[in-house]
Parts: structure tokens; sequence; C-alpha cells
């Protein structure tokens, strides 16, 4: 599932509450119709990114096609996006610029697969208790941002973090591995 949607929305700098916010229609109408592939978006959800956006519901409706044609992926470039992708439980996403940087920090504290299957039978599953507890040390005693963090280790737990470039990281569901 691609989410169109909210790649569509993210080329012209808007999110699913912005345009809740511009056409009056509820985020969670928005949020439902960007689980589904554009063919069955309604002619109100249509009517709702066409008023957002500018242009007509057609070519609307064009561009979402066009990016589920191409595998279009979402891109992120700040916590605000990481945020929305996460949530979303995104399949795949990108991220580019300067935040590589930030995932190449939380990419170096995760184990390999491999490695932890190898840690949790060697403890008896005891080493995710003590890896919990690690974190939320970690978290009280950091003094950063506590949603930032809290952020950073869902990424771990649910995302296999893959190197593309020095300016560009993909983001897979682990779930989607198995």
């Amino acid at each position: 599932m691609n989410q169109c949607m909210d790649v569509f929305l993210q080329k012209f700098g808007l999110t699913r509450y912005d345009v809740s916010k511009r056409t009056g229609i509820s985020q969670q109408t928005l949020s439902s119709a960007n689980k589904k592939d554009p063919e069955s978006y309604s002619v109100k959800i249509l009517s709702a990114l066409s008023n957002a956006t500018g242009i007509s519901p057609g070519e609307v409706l064009d561009q979402l096609f066009k990016i589920q044609k191409e595998e279009e992926r979402f891109v992120v470039r700040n916590w605000e996006e990481l945020k929305i992708a996460v949530d979303a439980m995104k399949e795949r996403f990108l991220v580019e610029g300067e935040f590589t940087e930030v995932m190449k920090d939380v990419k170096s504290g995760q184990l390999s697969d491999t490695a932890r299957l190898g840690t949790e039978l060697g403890t008896g599953g005891g080493v995710g208790i003590i890896e919990a507890l690690y974190y939320f040390v970690h978290r009280q005693l950091s003094g950063g941002n506590k949603e930032e963090e809290k952020l950073k280790d869902r990424l771990t737990s649910l995302y296999h973090i893959i190197l593309l470039d020095e300016h560009t990281v993909e983001l897979k569901l682990k779930s989607l591995s198995y």
C-alpha cells in the first residue's frame, strides 16, 4: 500500500491536517482514504484535495495514479514528517538531506536481526527487558527531546534502516521481511 495521498500532498507542502482545516473534511475520512487505492476515492475526497491544492479534481486523480504507478515514496526531511510516516506505519519511505545523519545515528544503535535473535535465545528473552530498561533510563537522563527519543525507539523496533547513499536512507517495515 503506497498511501498515495500523503505523497501527493507532500508535493504541495501540505498534510492531511492542512486539508482538513482548509476544507472542513474530517482527518479520519482522509486517513481512511489514504489507506485505499486512488480509484476508490470518493468525489468528496477528490474535491477536498482539489480545493486544498488549487488544481482540478481530474488533475488530482491523474497525479495520484501517477504516484501509484511509479511507486513514488514518501520523503522525510524533518521530525514532523518522520512522525507522520511512523504513525501511519508506512511500509517504506525515504529520508533525505541533513536528516539522514539522525537515521545513521539510530542505525548505529540497532542490532542486526541475527544478532538480536542470538542474544534473545542466549538470555532466554531477558535481553529484551534489559534493553527496554536501558532505553528508559537513557531517555530520562539524556535531557533531550523526549518525543524525538520515543520516535527513535519506535524506529528501532519497527523499521530496517538501509543506507542507500550519503544523503538518502530507506526505512522498511521489519514485518515485510518475514
